[in-house]
């Protein structure tokens, strides 16, 4: 282990958009590993198990949104897949996603308020789904290069998904536009040529380790508004390829181990990258058996080494405490609660649950075939379990808790003069509420569901909720999350229960599903002037309109009845 210098300046750690939500492999954009929620104590008695699941070979990730959670289901003969959404609480089934194709291996790939993402992995298509029906919302126009069981997407202060992109067309990392699935932009600057790459972002940056075989490999900062490579390191010794993840830290540390290299410890100083310690493991294997790095409430690290477990110091890398067994595992993930408990899954069919010192396994469970399922802990503390077969089933901490602050919206987007609903969904039944909304006309206010939070200036708002109990309070910020238009602009609206269209985008036929009570609407396509293009009557709840004539590009579906609903389009 070697030591060097510290410098003292970060970048701000966005963590808004995750709160409580397991929205991605290791939890959320920093890749930590951490839940501020207390996960069971034990795995005595699940809360709920089920046992007609979609057949699956492999136990997949568990990404959760406020009471639902998604997961895939996987047979390798034939190769194929579905994603499955369930109730967190009772298991129930709510969705399963459409048929693509009889090839698809649809692995889901994140979840936040907008969509569940999706990737195919026959093909690299890359899916948004809705997160009530499983509906496809948008297909993206172009294809991702990205492993879907592992390790998922990340997604910008707004909720675009940030991911990798297809080295075929030299687009190796890619931020798409959550609302159509278009490109926004494309950092063209190479990265190891595999599916499984790991990237971990903050509000401001994204970080990937980039290089190949030929080319030196380094550490590099991507600007998440633009795509530019803002910095990279000096070349790291190591592989020519990586797959080990990334995580961040506070204080702008960036940690990860090269692929057959030393373990990094960086700090972003604002314009270059500082080596703040290294570790030198006693295994240099690939990243099947390296596992994922986690990060402790204290902020230590967590890291798996040579069949043990290791705390390390954040400050200088010195080994706080490890296992005194060694465990056998392949490619292994671990969580950390808020109690410091660890959550080991082996990837051999074990879940673990450890103390923080590490020397006491307070319980096991035997979970076969549980390769992909990152231990994750969701609203009220529930940890999903996922293994091959049919079997699903979910553990709980039943004591009573510190609430743990959370919520959701009617809508993100919207223009000038209306209202948005706020929707509380924290853990551990809060009781007293204190909300401000940046740019509305009400600032403050104080219940656990205001309605009609009116906006009348242009602009995008964060919101914070503070939430608390007999046990203390808990602070979320969620930062550019509404979004206000000009009231000349026409909104994009996905949470439209009353109608829904798919796919998006769209080749030739734009199918169209109403609710009876606007059946005889009428219809236009308009270009992006405005101008009318085509125009109709919608006579049923299932309508399709063909669009083959139309050039490529952005239109707008507009429905008129007992309100103007706008759409946006991607012709293909």
């Amino acid at each position: 282990m070697t030591q060097l210098v510290k410098v003292c300046i970060f970048s701000t750690i966005c963590t808004g958009i995750h709160a409580q939500n397991w929205s991605t492999f290791s939890g959320n954009n920093e890749r930590s590993g951490y839940s501020k929620l207390k996960g069971p104590d034990n795995f005595e008695s699940n809360i709920w198990k089920i046992d007609d699941a979609g057949q699956t070979t492999l136990g997949n990730a568990v990404y959760s949104f406020g009471d639902k959670f998604v997961t895939s289901r996987i047979t390798f003969s034939p190769y194929k897949g579905i994603i499955e959404c369930r109730d967190l609480k009772t298991g129930l089934l709510l969705w399963t996603s459409e048929a693509i194709t009889n090839n698809s291996i649809l692995y889901s790939i994140g979840f936040t308020y907008d969509a569940v993402y999706a990737n195919d992995y026959s093909n690299g298509d890359i899916y948004a789904l809705h997160p009530s029906t499983g509906k496809i919302l948008w297909k993206a126009a172009e294809k991702a290069y990205v492993f879907g069981a592992y390790p998922g997407c990340v997604f910008a202060c707004n909720g675009d998904p940030i991911l990798g992109g297809e080295p075929q067309t030299s687009s190796f990392t890619k931020r798409l536009d959550k609302y159509t699935g278009k490109t926004k932009w494309v950092n063209k600057t190479i990265i190891a040529v595999t599916p499984n790459a790991g990237l971990a972002c903050t509000n401001d940056k994204v970080y990937r380790i980039t290089g190949g075989i030929t080319i030196p490999i380094t550490l590099s900062a991507i600007d998440i508004n633009t795509g530019k490579t803002l910095f990279s390191s000096s070349p790291l010794k190591g592989d020519g390829d990586q797959e080990n993840p990334i995580t961040l830290g506070p204080d702008g540390m960036i940690y990860f181990k090269r692929d057959g290299g030393l373990l990094y410890a960086f700090r972003d100083n604002g314009s270059d990258f500082e080596i703040v310690w290294t570790y030198e493991l006693n295994t240099n294997s690939g990243a099947a058996i390296s596992g994922n790095l986690s990060l402790g409430s204290d902020h230590h690290i967590y890291i798996f080494d040579n069949g043990r477990i290791l705390k390390l110091d954040k400050g200088n890398g010195s080994v706080l405490a490890a296992t005194s067994i060694e465990f056998e595992y392949s490619q292994p993930s671990m969580t950390i609660d808020s109690d410091s408990k660890v959550y080991f899954n082996n990837g051999l069919g074990k879940l673990y649950i450890l103390t923080e010192s590490l020397q006491t396994i307070k319980s096991e469970i035997n979970i076969p075939s549980n390769v992909y399922c990152n231990p994750s802990i969701s609203k009220d503390g529930f940890m999903v379990l996922t293994q091959g077969g049919r079997n699903i089933q979910a553990f709980r901490n039943t004591t009573e808790q510190k609430c743990i602050a959370d919520f959701r919206a009617s809508s993100y987007t919207l223009k000038e003069g209306e209202t948005v609903d706020f929707f509380d969904q924290s853990s551990n039944q809060a009781l007293d509420f204190e909300w401000k909304f940046e740019g509305a006309d009400i600032e403050h206010f104080i219940d656990n569901n205001p309605t009609d939070i009116k906006y009348s200036k242009a602009g995008i708002y964060s919101v914070r909720l503070i939430a608390q109990n007999k046990l203390g309070r808990d602070t979320v910020l969620k930062e550019c999350l509404i979004e206000v238009l000009p009231s000349n602009t026409l909104v994009n609206n996905l949470e439209d229960e009353n109608l829904f269209i798919y796919p998006n985008p769209v080749a030739d036929i734009l199918s169209i599903e109403l609710e009876e009570s606007i059946t005889g609407a009428n219809f236009y396509i308009l270009d992006s002037y405005y101008s009318i293009k085509i125009r109709g009557n919608l006579t049923a709840t299932k309508n399709t309109i063909n669009l083959e004539n139309l050039p490529s590009g952005m239109y707008y579906l507009m429905v008129n009845q007992d309100a103007i609903r706008t759409m946006k389009i991607i012709k293909l």
